[in-house]
């Protein structure tokens, strides 16, 4: 997976610096961000504790790194349409147990596609789609023996976001609602386009 998004990086890179995406006009950029994750951690532990009458001891994320590539095709001068790739960073939590431990880690990744409406002063609003797919992995320890488990699940859902751009840098914030159909992300990020 890195070598096909360094690969499409570099293309990227070779295919001219436009400075607007204006009608007919193609750009590509990359986001790099951060998205809070609740894995509700604490739940979990208690429910563990519950359960077997013991203390648990927990560790946990409370968010995901982001990193998102992107082409955007200007349909007007105040209106692109964007398509994108999205992954993000593993959120662990980690519970021990008297003579036990069990690790629980979920990642998710998808494409996107908007329509951004800009203004003239560099503000702007996204509304569009995704599909997208959750990852998780969990593995459970006693006695020395690792048992280990992975499923995923897909879903598709809407997107919202706002932000603001200026010389070919973009800060902003996107809500994607049913990720995997399983939770939201709400990516705040920086990106540059190409």
């Amino acid at each position: 997976m890195k070598k096909i998004l360094i690969t499409i990086l570099i293309l990227f890179g070779f295919s001219g610096t436009l400075s607007a995406a204006d009608q007919g006009q193609m750009r590509f950029g990359v986001e790099l961000g951060f998205s809070p994750v609740d894995l509700e951690a604490e739940k979990t532990a208690q429910e563990l504790a519950n359960l077997s009458g013991s203390t648990v001891t927990v560790e946990y994320d409370t968010g995901s790194f982001v990193g998102r590539i992107f082409g955007e095709y200007g349909l007007s001068s105040n209106l692109d349409l964007e398509i994108g790739y999205f992954t993000t960073s593993d959120a662990e939590a980690k519970y021990t147990i008297s003579g036990a431990s069990a690790t629980e880690s979920y990642y998710a990744d998808g494409f996107d596609f908007s329509l951004n409406i800009k203004g003239d002063d560099g503000f702007y609003g996204k509304v569009g789609m995704h599909s997208s797919t959750v990852n998780g992995n969990a593995s459970i320890t006693i006695g020395g023996t690792t048992y280990a488990v992975s499923a995923s699940r897909d879903g598709s859902g809407p997107l919202l976001g706002l932000g603001y751009e200026s010389d070919g840098v973009r800060y902003s914030a996107t809500h994607y609602i049913d990720v995997g159909d399983t939770t939201d992300y709400t990516l705040f990020s920086v990106g540059w386009l190409f």
